[in-house]
């Protein structure tokens, strides 16, 4: 599995969606300036500078009658009501009026209606929410239904998007993507609205390499990301900076290989206690196949073969006639016998449910480093 580096990709993205907000100002661009917006907020509204300086322009925007001539602004209208209310401001009754009368008078029919445009369509979604007049969102919700099972994979899902933004049940969407904007669809899906985010990032992985994370990178050799795709897959890294996804952790975490062979298949099936208490296992035959020592277990081998600092089985520096090596040695052989009596007791004499064994994945997942830690400095150490 290729790690993605969620932190540079984050950086990246947002230097990108911080030039487009700057080309604005000489080439604007309302949908570009929505989207944008939408990019910004994902940061959080309160002392957001920059999206409070684009919120502003689009608002100025807003008060020239003109921009209700062009059915194409529908979706950005909807996306400063939306930001109006994240922002927690008052929503303007005879601007969110205009906007629902608007949206009834656009027809499916016509080939250049903006309502065949899915990301226009998730905008107006996101404006509508919560509206009082249900004419307007009702009428949206029908043409999302209508369009949610036509053309390719990440349209459909722009569609699907905008029904779940309405309030409307969808099923998550299982189908093989076609192209990457297909995976940074899938993997936004998951992350905005729950899926397998393991399985969809371990697609982007395979595909990161096609993506460009600089501005006019040549199109021969990488894909360069429309706002719209910028926008969906800074959602998506950002929220798995904030809320990671375990699994994800487990495979990128370079853990001790005995560990990561003996506790995987438990943790990927969410069996948090049986991943750390074979885990422990592991490091007690370990610890018993360095020393020679067979007939001890756990707290007691740590005795025999470590804590012994004037003549240990297992030794972790070549400096025990000084202070610091022999701190060192004891410390290292106390979070051992730690392991033994905090990770593996309690696992061994009480039921799972227990509040003292009943763990969560992130907590398994810290106490698997600590083991594998102690694995690896045990197969590094001298043994007499």
């Amino acid at each position: 599995m290729v790690p993605v580096d969620f932190y540079r990709y984050r950086s990246k993205l947002k230097q990108m969606i911080l030039s487009k907000k700057e080309l604005l100002a000489s080439e604007w661009d309302p949908f570009v300036a929505a989207w944008v917006c939408y990019s910004l907020a994902i940061d959080g509204i309160g002392n957001n500078q920059p999206l409070i300086e684009l919120c502003t322009m689009m608002e100025k925007w807003l008060t020239d009658d003109a921009v209700w001539d062009y059915r194409r602004n529908l979706g950005p209208i909807a996306l400063i009501i939306w930001l109006w209310k994240e922002r927690g401001l008052e929503v303007q009754a005879s601007i969110a009026a205009r906007l629902s009368q608007e949206i009834q008078r656009v027809s499916i029919d016509d080939k250049l209606s903006i309502l065949r445009d899915p990301e226009q369509v998730f905008l107006l979604a996101l404006g509508l929410q919560g509206a009082k007049d249900e004419s307007a969102k009702n009428y949206l919700k029908k043409v999302a239904e209508r369009e949610v099972n036509r053309g390719p994979l990440r349209r459909r899902m722009f569609y699907a998007a905008s029904l779940k933004e309405l309030g409307e049940s969808v099923p998550y969407p299982f189908e093989e993507p076609q192209d990457e904007s297909d995976v940074i669809a899938l993997v936004w899906w998951a992350e905005r609205y729950g899926g397998d985010k393991y399985e969809q990032w371990k697609r982007f992985g395979s595909i990161e390499d096609h993506i460009a994370l600089e501005q006019g990178t040549d199109l021969v050799e990488k894909r360069n990301l429309s706002i719209t795709e910028m926008a969906i897959l800074y959602e998506a890294v950002t929220k798995e900076i904030m809320f990671p996804e375990p699994s994800l952790l487990f495979e990128y975490f370079p853990f001790h290989e005995r560990v990561r062979q003996i506790a995987r298949d438990y943790f990927m099936n969410g069996k948090y206690n049986a991943a750390v208490f074979e885990a422990v296992k592991a490091l007690n035959e370990m610890i018993q196949q360095r020393s020679g020592i067979m007939n001890k277990n756990e707290a007691e081998l740590v005795q025999a073969t470590m804590k012994n600092i004037s003549d240990p089985r297992i030794i972790f520096n070549d400096f025990l006639n000084e202070d610091s090596g022999k701190n060192e040695q004891t410390g290292l052989a106390l979070i051992c016998e730690g392991i033994f009596k905090a990770f593996r007791n309690p696992k061994g004499h009480k039921p799972e449910d227990h509040p003292l064994v009943n763990l969560e994945a992130c907590e398994a997942l810290e106490q698997l480093i600590v083991i594998s830690y102690m694995m690896k400095r045990i197969e590094r150490a001298k043994t007499k």
